[in-house]
């Protein structure tokens, strides 16, 4: 697990969450691993459309419950994995799970705990908290230097 200090955002509306994704995705580099914590509706999805814009997607980012992988274009090669579907890591085998945690690209990872023994150690972990009807507590471990952060 990542050490150091945890940064946190509170959100006002989904736009700021998209707001705060897209500073995250400006910074992300080769290899990055970002898995995502929340229970259902805690805005992960919507974070991540942030997190893709800022990667230089175009393209709609939706959530790929269904296929459980998406991939998209961008400055780097992001793959948008859901987990949501799956019951545990034997479940993983078939998508070839470590092949995106250890490529080139940026891994965003939905419903991440489902995966934890096999996210690398330096994987960011953004913990998403519904907070009102539309305001979300954002907590990212493993980052520094998003601005408009308070530290923890």
């Amino acid at each position: 697990m990542p050490t150091g200090a945890v940064s946190c955002f509170d959100a006002t509306d989904p736009a700021a969450t998209v707001s705060f994704g897209r500073r995250l995705g400006t910074v992300l580099k080769p290899g990055a691993v970002v898995a995502f914590y929340g229970e259902l509706g805690a805005g992960k999805t919507t974070m991540i459309r942030g997190v893709c814009a800022g990667l230089g997607v175009t393209e709609a980012v939706k959530s790929p419950s269904f296929v459980i992988v998406t991939e998209y274009e961008g400055r780097l090669p992001v793959y948008h994995i859901d987990l949501y579907r799956l019951s545990d890591e034997q479940a993983l085998e078939p998508i070839g799970l470590e092949s995106y945690l250890y490529g080139n690209g940026v891994c965003l990872i939905e419903w991440a705990e489902r995966a934890e023994r096999l996210l690398p150690a330096e994987t960011v972990r953004v913990r998403m908290e519904v907070t009102g009807e539309k305001s979300r507590r954002i907590c990212v471990e493993g980052l520094s230097g998003l601005s408009g952060e308070t530290s923890e």
